[in-house]
């Protein structure tokens, strides 16, 4: 036991709190959702270029190759105008019409076009023209997949991970995304690595996996790139790779993805693939804060704390606290016992400081565990009670910590909360004094001397 106020310092600024590790995105076993496209056949995926990241190419007009045709001469002013079913096609997009995109679509289809199929496909999966039939969504994709639309093929394999509109093969979702990933589809990628990572369809290939995120992140699948960022950050399955996930994290912030500017933010605090710069860390961990991030608050508020990449403001740190806190971080709430203990920035008020450590300590936080156990011991904020001390000491002395161990030792030493039992403090100032504590040494060379 030791006098409480004599050695009170903040839990400081904590490299990695509470970061979680990210999981790529698997569309949550849900089909494709995008809107479907407005350039003609051509499927455009997020932001890529029409045709290219889903593959998809528009029919064409009839050329010496015998690719389908679809001609129409309507009569104009002095001339016959050609029907373009690409154009029409948009413009039917442009305004919601998609009875008339079906009309056009299933000309196409039925003819054996793949982008036709294609379409017919997504009208189906989506309900657009007609009632959603999964079934029938499925029957397309896989009729256009085989003449080698990449577009769906990711779509088959997708229906067929999730056993949508077909029974659950992982097998053949496996090559009908490879066969899309081959064509350059960027959600392939991620696709294959999710079942390489879980062995799903696929015998387990962590390092097959991480080279499939590395392709979809590559082609600018954010998600992915935030994920592996923290990943490399970390050495999360990967050997550890700052500067890497450093770039990837960049790639992603860039792109919009919140988290990426709160593991940003720790980058440059703590020189993790980049050179400390503590004012670039407030300004991305702020970032991160203003979304409501309960991490980036509690970081936050022990910048204000210690003024670091900031001027040092109590009051702002304190502000930060108790709204990190609020949210459930066991940190904050730690440091807010000791704000109220010790009236830093506020009113001291001893209750709320045994309540703060009270909600830390029965989250499992040694450290709250400990000071619990000496407010029960003093009598502050609470009563006197020597078998609750005694209680939280084993709690934090459980898991570790050297003086709840030198403390419970003292417990049973002097009888307090326990009948004295000198054997039983000796063996507890035994693991303390292992672990360093130097008022456990000092007591087991008193003890020696009394022959225990």
């Amino acid at each position: 036991m030791k006098n409480l106020l004599a050695s009170l310092t903040f839990i400081s600024f904590i490299v990695f709190s509470g970061m979680l590790q990210a999981e790529p995105h698997s569309h949550g076993g849900r089909v494709h959702n995008h809107p479907l496209p407005a350039q003609g056949y051509a499927h455009r995926h997020g932001n890529g270029a029409v045709g290219k990241r889903a593959g998809g190419q528009a029919p064409r007009q009839a050329n010496r190759r015998g690719a389908p045709a679809a001609t129409h001469r309507a009569p104009a002013k002095g001339a016959q105008k050609r029907f373009d079913p690409n154009a029409a096609l948009m413009n039917a997009y442009k305004r919601k019409d998609y009875r008339l995109v079906h009309k056009i679509a299933s000309a196409f289809a039925k003819k054996g076009d793949p982008a036709g199929m294609f379409i017919e496909g997504q009208l189906a999966l989506l309900g657009q023209a007609q009632r959603k039939n999964p079934q029938l969504a499925y029957t397309w994709f896989k009729k256009s997949a085989d003449k080698g639309h990449p577009g769906a093929a990711y779509l088959a394999a997708t229906l067929l991970a999730t056993g949508t509109g077909t029974g659950k093969n992982l097998r053949l979702a496996h090559k009908y995304y490879l066969q899309a990933a081959k064509k350059g589809v960027p959600d392939a990628f991620r696709s294959l690595g999710i079942m390489y990572e879980n062995g799903q369809g696929v015998k387990k290939n962590l390092p097959q996996a991480i080279r499939y995120y590395e392709q979809a992140a590559n082609k600018g699948l954010s998600d992915v790139q935030l994920m592996l960022g923290e990943r490399y950050l970390k050495g999360l399955g990967v050997k550890r790779n700052p500067g890497k996930g450093f770039n990837y994290l960049r790639k992603a912030s860039k792109a919009g993805e919140k988290k990426a500017d709160y593991l940003l933010g720790i980058a440059y605090a703590n020189g993790l693939g980049t050179r400390k710069n503590p004012a670039l860390a407030f300004k991305y961990i702020s970032n991160a804060a203003k979304r409501g991030n309960p991490d980036a608050l509690y970081d936050k508020a022990s910048m204000y704390a210690q003024g670091i990449g900031t001027r040092k403001n109590i009051q702002q740190a304190v502000k930060l606290y108790k709204q990190a806190a609020q949210k459930g971080v066991v940190l904050a709430q730690h440091n807010l016992g000791l704000i109220y203990l010790q009236g830093i920035g506020l009113p001291k008020n001893e209750r709320l400081a045994f309540s703060w450590f009270s909600k830390a300590a029965n989250k499992g936080l040694p450290l709250s565990q400990y000071f619990l156990g000496d407010l029960y011991v003093d009598g502050i904020g609470v009563k006197k009670n020597h078998a609750m001390a005694l209680k939280w000491y084993k709690k934090a002395a459980a898991r570790g910590f050297p003086a709840a161990e030198y403390s419970v030792g003292a417990m049973y030493a002097n009888g307090f909360g326990t009948k004295r039992n000198l054997k039983v403090a000796k063996q507890w100032f035994q693991k303390a004094a292992k672990h360093g504590n130097k008022k456990a040494q000092q007591a087991l060379v008193i003890l020696k001397k009394r022959g225990i």
